[in-house]
């Protein structure tokens, strides 16, 4: 399952940055939230196509401060950096081995913390990378984020059809409650801290709107089970389709948030 494993890792981002309007809407409300003293090098942990970050660039930049993007796709950077003004530098890096120590002000980041399965590593990382005084201000997918479709999958997973498939399957996802991401900030040095969850229930328009990003977002390591040109794949999409279509609200997906709000002391070692 290597092959596998490497697509899991890598997005199809011309994609992504067409059907992400959810992620986008989500991360301009937080964008909203954040308070910038003026003259902050922020950086976007988890950047994605830029879409999010375009608009962080230009209130950071409104103050005086300036935006570094990051993000572990090189896929998703490509079209970052056609989506971002020249200014901005998009770097590929890991979020567990960020390549800057003390070198920021504030990290923002929306729609990523979910897919680094150690949140320990991950908050104690972007420690190192914040100033003293520095601030955490993120969102990522919370306890119970698309809780529906997950169960409904782990089950389509589990049959005769597709179980030889998902052998050995371990979810890409670490969605946290509250309390939990709260304790990995503050025995990463955070303090205070804030977190909440907040639902945000996402309807579309229709099944293929739906069928497509389901595919190419919430699935994507799924997917990457089947290889190109397997005819199981789109039987497998069928059935979550044929399923949400039932839902009481058809083609919602039950997302659910979580927020983030830390800073770090005025003195760091």
């Amino acid at each position: 399952m290597a092959d596998a494993r490497d697509r899991s890792r890598e997005w199809d981002a011309d994609t992504y940055h067409q059907v992400s309007g959810p992620q986008h809407a989500w991360g301009v409300r937080v964008l909203e939230r954040l308070e910038l003293r003026g003259g902050e090098h922020v950086l976007d942990a988890g950047c994605g196509t830029g879409r999010v970050t375009h608009a962080l660039h230009a209130r950071t930049r409104e103050s005086g401060g300036r935006v570094t993007a990051l993000d572990r796709s090189a896929e998703m950077t490509r079209v970052a950096r056609r989506t971002l003004p020249a200014d901005v530098p998009v770097i590929v890096a890991d979020l567990l081995a960020i390549p800057f120590h003390r070198a920021f002000d504030v990290v923002f980041s929306t729609a990523t913390f979910h897919w680094v399965l150690d949140p320990a590593a991950l908050y104690r990382s972007l420690a190192t990378v914040l100033r003293a005084g520095g601030r955490l201000h993120a969102q990522c997918g919370g306890a119970g984020n698309c809780g529906r479709l997950h169960r409904r999958v782990a089950a389509l997973c589990a049959t005769a059809r597709f179980a030889a498939r998902f052998a050995g399957w371990t979810d890409p996802w670490c969605f946290l409650a509250p309390g939990e991401a709260e304790r990995f900030l503050q025995s990463a040095g955070f303090a205070p801290v804030r977190t909440w969850l907040e639902p945000e229930p996402t309807p579309f328009p229709n099944r293929d709107a739906y069928r497509v990003f389901v595919e190419h977002v919430v699935l994507r390591s799924w997917m990457a089970r089947f290889g190109v040109g397997d005819t199981e794949a789109a039987a497998f999409l069928d059935a979550v389709c044929d399923a949400g279509a039932l839902d009481d609200e058809p083609f919602t997906l039950d997302y659910v948030r979580l927020n983030i709000e830390a800073g770090l002391p005025r003195a760091v070692a």
